[in-house]
Order: structure tokens, then sequence, then C-alpha cells
């Protein structure tokens, strides 16, 4: 306790302001009484001096000092890089030398902050939270205990205190790696996805040719060689739209400080070029126009439209190339350019003569080597020159019976159009489905392929919208010509733009788009892939995965959950690209990927121990770096106006920060007194001027 020493203060009992005004009023009032030579202005003076002598309260105070204790902020690194090695103990022994240091210095008050992670390291996050619950005139100094990899280094840090790190770890750490210098995150499907990797590894000449091999989406294997120390071009194909995966792994080498660094996940999304889609249409009808505004208003859409003129009742002679606007390019369109097309709309479509039916047999083989098409059934399909009765007809996923109902009926999305991502948008709920307008008619067709998914149905329960996967291609069938009058908004209208965007693009092979997704995630504990199917069709049956380590196929078996949904849960701990396969009762198989993207995260990006990082903002801030393997500096106590740290020591501030305690307080005019004063001069002032 530090003595202090009497201050002298008043405390006003009227607000100051108008205490001045008083004074003012006193002082006009003497001046007044003096000019005018009244009796008594020296007793009239005295009381009103007492008076605001009193309503000022002058008073001593008695105050004594206390010191406040030196704050040091430790903050100690446990994140996953401080598992390496013995960095750990390092840290442990470090720790336990501050303690020491300052155990029986009651003037110190050590606070330890453990910061864990085990994705990155942020510190200095931690430093400023610290730093706004402690007074700044108390920090006597922060001490880091680190590898020195810090993920949120500022570029400017000002503490008015110094600034001391420890470097766990060895100076002679070896830890090779791939980096990502530039990546590429969209790639055209079709052609290949560049990359720019670096393989870091400081003990070998730049240039030494490294064996990294690459893991692809189809499960092949290259084997590539990159140059040590040096940026190389990586590319990887891009079979399709969406993500697009791949993953690297170098050679370990010996004695490697973390060897998790050495693989890496190349990652790009598929686009394609451009969409182009063949829309052939019978004679003009208002739902012609739907398609031609919905795929005219998609820029990532090239459309190729030909409606066909000729009427069924047209009788001359006229050759068909004369009654056209512009010659029909069936050769063209369907023999040379046919697979460039990624979709096919037959919108109502006729024969007619114009088309030779071996032509729809191309078309057929077109689909099932990948393409798509969709029929827009109107009374033409199943006309004397309706789709019908070509071969087109065998390729689609509901048959007609011939015949046409015509009557009132709202389209309703069932069960599994609920689940299917072409109608789930748009379904609503099972107990309130959306009020949509009403359509008056289809075609009556029925589905006997268990393949086949209807999504939409319409009168007396029929299918209205039908999907379905051949071979490799996808077809659709929608068995009305009635949709324009959503877009008409007959009735209240319903969501036709929306509906047939999603059922253009799943045509299209659109990712996110697909009925038949596998998704997965890791596990909590890290020690299992867990696997969920949307799955329309036959019940998932089993999954497997392919150890990516050791080759062994782990299986495990699908349960269904309340969402409808399937889950698998296989255990396997190994981390980065792994494929899965499951299959379903009827021995349908998919595949998919699942990536561990924490694989590199920047925790293992680079687990060197380094100085580096740190050593600007330590030495901006006068304070000691260096690694605890050479030794701890000697921990001192120095005045503010000294310098922090030597080539062997590390000091902390000696703060001149204390506590006031107020002790009593003596007050100068007390009121009695002031009341006796006045009482006593108002009385000698009485008797003087009545002499």
């Amino acid at each position: 306790m530090k003595q202090g020493w009497q201050n002298f203060q008043i405390a006003p009992l009227l607000d100051v302001t108008l205490l001045q005004g008083l004074a003012l009023l006193c002082l006009a009032a003497i001046i007044l009484f003096t000019l005018l030579r009244l009796r008594g202005t020296v007793w009239r003076a005295i009381v009103m001096v007492l008076v605001l002598l009193a309503l000022l309260a002058p008073q001593f105070t008695d105050r004594e000092s206390e010191k406040l204790s030196d704050i040091i902020l430790v903050l100690v690194d446990r994140t996953a890089s401080q598992r390496i090695a013995n960095r750990a103990v390092q840290t442990d022994a470090a720790i336990a030398e501050i303690r020491n240091r300052f155990a029986d210095d009651p003037s110190v008050e050590l606070r330890i902050e453990e910061i864990s992670g085990e994705t990155d390291t942020r510190m200095f996050a931690v430093l400023d939270r610290l730093l706004g619950g402690i007074p700044r005139e108390r920090l006597g100094g922060v001490m880091m205990i680190t590898d020195g990899q810090v993920h949120d280094v500022p570029t400017r840090l000002d503490l008015g205190a110094p600034l001391h790190v420890l470097i766990s770890g060895a100076r002679d750490e070896r830890d090779r790696r791939l980096v990502i210098r530039q990546s590429a995150d969209y790639g055209i499907v079709g052609k290949q996805a560049e990359f720019m990797i670096e393989a870091i590894d400081h003990d070998l000449p730049p240039g030494t040719a490294i064996p990294v091999r690459m893991l692809l989406e189809d499960g092949t294997e290259d084997e590539i060689l990159l140059p040590a120390n040096e940026q190389s071009r990586v590319s990887i194909p891009v079979p399709h739209a969406g993500s697009v995966l791949a993953e690297l792994r170098m050679e370990d080498a010996p004695e490697e400080t973390d060897k998790s660094n050495n693989r890496l996940i190349l990652e790009t999304t598929g686009v394609r070029d451009r969409l182009r889609v063949l829309l052939l249409s019978g004679e003009p009808h208002p739902g012609e126009r739907a398609w031609r505004n919905l795929l005219r208003a998609d820029p990532g859409v090239d459309l190729v439209h030909f409606t066909i003129l000729r009427p069924p009742e047209k009788g001359d002679d006229t050759p068909i190339n004369e009654l056209a606007l512009i010659p029909f390019p069936i050769r063209d369109l369907f023999e040379v350019r046919l697979r460039q097309f990624d979709l096919i709309i037959f919108d109502r479509y006729q024969m007619r003569g114009v088309l030779p039916p071996h032509y729809l047999e191309k078309v057929v083989d077109y689909v099932r080597w990948g393409g798509a098409a969709l029929v827009v059934a109107g009374p033409e399909y199943i006309g004397p020159d309706g789709l019908s009765s070509t071969a087109l007809d065998k390729l689609m996923p509901a048959e007609a019976t011939g015949r046409i109902v015509e009557q009132p009926f709202v389209p309703r999305v069932n069960a599994a159009g609920r689940l299917h991502p072409v109608t789930a948008a748009i379904a609503g709920s099972p107990t309130t489905p959306p009020k949509w307008g009403r359509w008056y008619r289809q075609i009556e067709t029925r589905v006997s392929d268990p393949d086949a998914m209807t999504l939409l149905t319409g009168a007396d329960e029929m299918p209205l919208l039908t999907l379905q996967r051949v071979e490799e291609g996808r077809v659709a069938m929608l068995s009305t010509d009635q949709m324009w009058l959503w877009q008409r908004g007959h009735d209240g209208g319903g969501p036709v733009a929306e509906l047939l965007r999603r059922l253009s693009h799943w045509l299209m092979k659109e990712p996110a788009l697909d009925e038949n997704t596998v998704t997965t995630t890791r596990s909590p504990d890290g020690e299992s892939l867990i696997l969920n199917w949307r799955k329309i069709g036959a019940a998932p049956e089993m999954a497997n995965v392919i150890n990516p380590e050791t080759g062994e196929q782990i299986n495990a078996r699908f349960e269904q959950l309340p969402d409808q949904s399937w889950q698998a849960t296989v255990p396997i701990a190994e981390r980065g690209l792994i494929r899965v396969g499951v299959r379903d009762r009827n021995d349908r198989r998919q595949t998919a990927l699942h990536v561990d993207r924490d694989v590199l995260t920047p925790e293992t990006q680079n687990t060197n121990s380094t100085p580096e990082l740190l050593a600007d903002l330590v030495a901006a801030n006068d304070g000691f770096i260096g690694r605890i393997e050479d030794g701890l500096p000697d921990f001192r106590q120095v005045p503010d106006d000294r310098v922090w740290h030597g080539s062997n020591w590390a000091g902390f501030v000696e703060t001149d920060s204390y506590k006031t305690v107020i002790g009593g307080i003596t007050n100068l005019l007390p009121l009695p007194v002031i009341a006796l004063l006045i009482g006593g001069i108002c009385l000698l002032g009485w008797r003087a001027e009545s002499n």
C-alpha cells in the first residue's frame, strides 16, 4: 500500500452555472452598495462570500494507492501440428519454466490461454479477444509458444508492450508437400482442366524429378513426374458437368515430419460450352411458344428450331422444298450433326413424309449412346402420321393406347414425383397440393417398364409426365399438349417455366437434377463413411467402398430412413479420394466419389516449424524470438523506458499501474459552522451600524 496525500477539491451543492450566476449577482450588489456608500457594505460582502463558499463545499480527501499486478499473456499453440514429434514436450517445458519464474512474484499475473484447432492456427484472433478484457496500462507483455505456422498473422500490431515468441520443433525438419499455385475453377466438358502444382522438398535440388501418382474419377491411375521446387502444369480430364475430382499422391520422404500433405485433391466444375437443343414442331400451336421462349431465354442453350408448315389436307403436287421457308436440312441434322445436340424435342410432330423413318432409327441410336429425346404428345401422336407408329415409340417410357381423353383435370405430383428433383420443388406437401390450373386433353398411356418413372398424373391418375434412362441416354414423354394453358394463366396457371426448365436440364444430364444421387459424408469420429442414396425404383441393397491404400473392398447394407432416403455406414478411416459403388435389388449399379477435402488444410499444408512468419511482428514490438531447442531465454521485468529484450533474455514491462483507495473526506466549511459565522457577522454588522 502506498500512502497518498491530502487532496483539495470542491463538491458544489448547486450546479456550477447557477453558482456562477449567483457570484455575478453578489459582485454586482457589492459594487452598487459601494457606489451608493451604504453603511454595512463590508459586512454584507463577507456574508455573501461565506454563502458562496458554503455552496462550493471545499473539502480535503485522504487518498491511498495500491500497486496493481502486471498482466502477462501466454498463448499456447495446441493445434494439430503441435502434436508432431516432440513439440508438445518442448511446449510443456517452456510453460513450466515461465510458471516457475513468476510463481513467487505477486506483482505478476500470468494468464495462460491454450489455442486448439484441427484445420488452422488462429492465435491473433484469440489475442485480440483477450486484450479486449484487460486494461492496456497493466499489460506487461505477450508470450507465444508455437511452431510458427500461424494462419492469421496481421500486417501490423501495436501492443505497447513486448511480443515474445518461442518456437517449438527442430531446425532440421523435413516435410515435402504438394501445393496448388493456380487452380482451375471451371473446365469445359470434353477438354482438360489445367492446374499449376509445385512439389516442395527443400532437401532436393530444384528440378529433381519426383514421382507422383494421379488417381482419376474413373478409377484409372497415371504416374507423372513433377520437378522439385518448381511450378508445373498438371491437367485432368473433364468428362462430365458438375464436380470433377482427381487426387495426387507423392512418395513419402524418409523421416518426414508429416505425410498428410503429400497428397492433394484437385477439383474443378465441369461446364458445357453450350447446350444444343433441336426443337421439331408440327404445325404452329400455342404450346410451341412455351418451349421456344424457355429455351431462347436460357443463355447456356443454343436452339435450332424447325416447324413443319405443310398441312395434312394439302393435296397439290408442290414439292416439299418449295413449300418450306427454308430447305429442311435432313441429312445435315440427322447424319452429320445429330450427336452434336444434347436434346431433341418432338413437339406435336407429324411425319408427313418430310423425315424418312430410318432417320428416327438414328435418333434411337443417338439416345442409347448418350443423347436425350422428349416427346410432347398431342392428338397427332396417335394419328396416321404420328410418332406412335415409328421406331421412336419403342424408345418412349410410356406406350399410347390410342385413346384421347378430353375432360378437365388438374396435373398432380405423385409419390415418386415428390422425391424426384424435376418435380420435387413444385410438388407442395402431400396434404395440401398446390392449386394449379386445369388442363383438358390427354393422350392415354400405360407404363410397363419398371425403370420408367411417372412424376405427374392427369385424368383418372393416368401417367402425364414419364421419364426413363435408356442405356447411356434419357427420354421423357409429356402426354398432353395443354401446358400452354398454364403459361397463359388459365384457371390460375401453374409453374410451367420451372417444370419445363427442370425437365429439359434433367434430360441434358444436369448433375443437380439427378434422381439417384449417392452423397457421402464422414462420420463425426472420422472412422466411417455415411452413404445416403436418394433412390427411386428398386430398393438399394449393398454399398461397397474400395480402400485406396490396400485395394480391399468393404461392404455395407442400406437401411431406409423416415424421409424415404437410404443410408449405409461403411467403416473406413483412410482419407482422400475414395470410390463408392452401390447396387439395388435389381442389380442396377451406380458409382460415386467421396472426397475428404480436409486432407490438406492450412494446418497440414506446411508443418515445418519456422520463425519467419512472426519475425517482423516480433521486431516491431521489440520482442525476443527463438527456438526452444536452443534453450529458453532469461525472463526479466524491466522498466517501461528500457529495451525489452536481448540476445539471451526476454523482458516484461514493469508497469506503473495503481489502484487508488479513497480514505476520509474533511469538509472545510461545514454548514453548521457557516450558519454560526453568518449569524455572528450579522450581529456584528447590526451593532456596528447601530452606533
